[in-house]
């Protein structure tokens, strides 16, 4: 009788079918978890505590290039100092966040990394890469407009106090000519406040896509020769002339485009130069707005089109009318464009899809 025990056959490959059936178990495990991973939006990097890449999912590959960094050290995968430090920071048992900016192709990301110590022993610490390039633009355009909208309303509101105090200090020395020169002066800030709130509305609701268009075949020189009559006076007053050119037709909301149409005429009036003419070239898909004004320089050309914007800071008006009429065009699927220089007036292009 043997005094050794060995394992029966059967008991063996018992063993390593369990073996077996563990190891599948786990690739599973490891695949599933991959997949979740790459289906996350945002990019993840994990790393040891020597600094090497344990895992970095589909998205990460995405944002910042290259392939199979599992295993490559930190420096060999990235090499932006703030990922260093943050990593540095989880690595010391404490949450970090940082933002860095990294060129993709010809345009600059920025991206918020989030880390924090990770407890695994094959992971030391984890990373989530944001790409916060629009949150931060957005940001931006929000301050800008409260900046913008602020210095808009401190004239009108500036001057309605001035009357208001001039009224309660003043009011029972006042001649009848001061006091409707006051009231003239209070009903014009208002009108202007009025005013700049009516452009804000439209164009947040232009912005929005909250417009119902109706599009159809219309005629664009019909459209000009309204307009054109509709602005006699002022351009009258002026000393300016209108002359129009061509016929025309596009597929356009004939309402909204009466509207774009209108900043452009209003606008050619007051920076056209006075006793000028204002020419309107008419064909299939396409109206030119010419003047004989003092120019937009190069570097103004499409910061004209921003809300609030205005080469002369002095001129009147809510500095809307052209952001309006831009996004009033391209809710229609036209563009516009301005071709101008200094001394040489300006000229505005408005294209339009044509009719078949």
């Amino acid at each position: 009788m043997s005094i050794f025990n060995f394992p029966r056959r059967r008991d063996l490959e018992h063993e390593r079918d369990q073996l077996a059936s563990r190891v599948e178990a786990l690739e599973l495990q490891h695949r599933t978890d991959l997949q979740l991973l790459d289906g996350l939006g945002e990019a993840l990097l994990g790393v040891d505590a020597n600094r090497r890449v344990v895992i970095a999912n589909r998205r990460f590959v995405d944002l910042f290039g290259g392939m199979d960094h599992v295993g490559k050290l930190l420096s060999e995968v990235l090499r932006v100092s703030d990922v260093f430090r943050a990593f540095d920071v989880a690595l010391g048992g404490e949450d970090a966040t940082v933002r860095f900016s990294v060129r993709s192709g010809v345009a600059e990301r920025r991206i918020e990394m989030r880390a924090q110590p990770l407890a695994s022993g094959a992971i030391a610490a984890v990373a989530l890469f944001i790409d916060v390039t629009k949150i931060e633009r957005l940001e931006q355009i929000r301050r800008d407009f409260i900046s913008d909208f602020s210095h808009e309303v401190r004239t009108p509101l500036a001057g309605l106090r001035s009357a208001l105090e001039t009224f309660e200090t003043n009011g029972h020395r006042l001649t009848p000519d001061e006091d409707q020169q006051l009231r003239r002066i209070m009903a014009r800030q208002l009108r202007r406040l009025e005013h700049l709130v009516d452009d804000l509305s439209e164009l947040s609701r232009i912005e929005a896509g909250d417009l119902t268009l109706d599009i159809r075949p219309i005629d664009l020189r019909r459209i000009v020769d309204d307009l054109v009559e509709d602005f006699a006076e002022q351009a009258a007053q002026h000393r300016s002339r209108f002359e129009v050119h061509g016929e025309g037709t596009a597929l356009a909301d004939t309402t909204r485009l009466q509207q774009a149409f209108s900043n452009l005429i209003d606008n050619a009036i007051k920076y056209g130069g006075e006793g000028h003419a204002i020419t309107i070239a008419v064909r299939d898909g396409e109206v030119r707005f010419v003047d004989e004004g003092e120019g937009i320089p190069l570097a103004e050309h499409e910061k004209i089109f921003r809300r609030f914007y205005r080469i002369d800071k002095s001129a009147p008006g809510s500095g809307l009318g052209l952001a309006i009429t831009k996004h009033l065009v391209l809710q229609q699927r036209g563009t516009i464009d301005v071709q101008s220089e200094p001394g040489k007036g300006a000229t505005f292009i408005v294209r339009l899809p044509k009719t078949r």
